[in-house]
């Protein structure tokens, strides 16, 4: 029998949305799950819904601790693997299975996330529209008979659905609080799993349903304040990853990225797939690395993959040019032009 999933949920007012989501992992759950909720200092009648829930284990914060706070809040009392989820989703039928199913795979598979209708990089559907709980459903199962057993290597994972193997929780640890309110504390865990040497990896035959931001809106964080809070958080994601790569690091990453280049031109793109991944282990930061291994995919045929690197490479370093050219490319030839053009110009976490 599966152990137990901790399933934490965190949230700041929106109790029309919570109920939603709570609504459908109780009814869509199957695999044996502990729910953890945690009421990051709600005032408009979360903490006592929470509190109704049966079998639940509730947190009340008395303050708003943001994302990465309220997360940790769950983590420190979770067991076994644990899978993140905001209160603006909704999930479907069996929606848990196929993402265990993906991170039991390997051993070396920390980190899983789901597809969705709303959500930056890889794991967008575009197009979706959705008015009922079973036209999800419907969609759910059509995505998961098509795409079972897909899983795609990514080095991004957004945390609104985020499934993560116990042992990356205990290595890697909490979640970054410095990002205050929220953006990029989910980069930054992807990030530290990666470097402690655990893959990233979509379930290509999940599905969860997104609404997006609704904790933002109903703190009343119009889009002009949002985009400066996520300015802050890339500003602060940056300067915390350069400061942890020693030059050491640095150096070895180049000659790294310098022995891809070669393997490239001889026409070996395995060798350079590897060495990129390990420069990319030994110095994350470097946008120069993301973008050269989504060149690599890219002529390896592995486009989507390829496009998160390029997002990745522009999210590091906004001015790299190469980089910019890179996604915009791949978002025509993909028919993501939108999404990328939102990144580049600074709209989209």
């Amino acid at each position: 029998m599966a152990e137990p999933v901790s399933i934490i949920i965190p949230a700041f007012n929106q109790l029309s949305y919570c109920r939603q989501c709570i609504e459908a992992v109780l009814a869509y759950t199957r695999q044996p799950y502990e729910l953890i909720l945690v009421d990051n200092g709600s005032t408009d009648g979360v903490g006592g819904y929470f509190d109704s829930v049966p079998g639940a284990r509730v947190i009340h914060s008395e303050r708003n601790l943001g994302f990465a706070g309220g997360v940790n809040l769950g983590l420190r009392v979770a067991e076994g693997h644990v899978l993140l989820l905001n209160s603006d989703t909704l999930v479907p039928e069996d929606w848990l299975e196929p993402i265990e199913r993906a991170l039991l795979s390997a051993d070396d598979i920390g980190m899983v996330g789901p597809m969705s209708n709303y959500v930056s990089g890889a794991q967008q559907i575009s197009g979706l529209m959705f008015e009922k709980q079973d036209e999800i459903n419907a969609f759910a199962r059509g995505l998961a008979a098509r795409n079972r057993g897909r899983l795609r290597d990514t080095n991004r994972l957004v945390g609104f659905c985020m499934l993560i193997r116990d042992k990356v929780v205990k290595e890697v640890g909490l979640f970054d609080e410095r990002f205050e309110i929220g953006g990029y504390e989910d980069d930054d865990y992807g990030l530290r799993g990666m470097k402690a040497g655990y893959r990233l990896c979509i379930a290509e035959d999940a599905f969860v349903f997104h609404y997006g931001n609704r904790t933002f809106f109903g703190m009343g964080i119009k889009q002009e304040r949002f985009c400066g809070l996520l300015a802050e958080n890339e500003k602060r994601f940056r300067e915390k990853w350069e400061q942890q790569e020693t030059p050491e690091a640095l150096e070895q990453a180049e000659a790294l990225n310098a022995q891809a280049r070669t393997a490239v031109s001889a026409g070996d793109l395995a060798a350079a797939l590897r060495l990129l991944a390990r420069a990319i282990e030994i110095s994350p930061s470097q946008a120069a690395h993301h973008n050269d291994l989504g060149a690599v995919l890219w002529k390896l045929g592995r486009l989507d993959t390829a496009f998160d690197c390029f997002v990745r490479a522009v999210r590091l370093n906004p001015d790299y040019a190469e980089a910019r050219d890179n996604l915009r490319d791949a978002g025509q030839a993909l028919g993501r032009l939108a999404e990328a053009e939102s990144l580049l110009q600074g709209r989209n976490a």
